[in-house]
């Protein structure tokens, strides 16, 4: 079921504005958990992190690498975790 709910969650993200910049102060993947929550939509760290591990699975070591050089405090960071979100940065960002 956590699957679904954080599917749902991913695309509330990016549907809905508001959401979306909730997710700009997200630091950390307990704050992406605890903010998914904070919209009604529960699922565990463990389930997050096991979603996010997939979803990166296919990546090639040089997609990896980019994604994880960037530093916590940016304001992109969460939204580099997962494919459908990375899909909505613009080039630069």
């Amino acid at each position: 079921m956590s699957v679904s709910v954080i599917d749902d969650f991913v695309q509330m993200v990016i549907y809905d504005h508001s959401v979306a910049t909730g997710l700009k102060s997200c630091k950390t993947d307990q704050d992406i958990v605890d903010f998914a929550a904070s919209c009604d939509y529960i699922f565990s760290i463990t389930a997050w992190l096991q979603y996010v591990a997939t979803d990166s699975a296919g990546l090639s070591e040089s997609e990896l690498l980019a994604i994880n050089a960037i530093e916590s405090d940016h304001w992109s960071w969460a939204f580099r975790k997962v494919a459908p979100w990375r899909a909505m940065l613009m080039d630069g960002a």
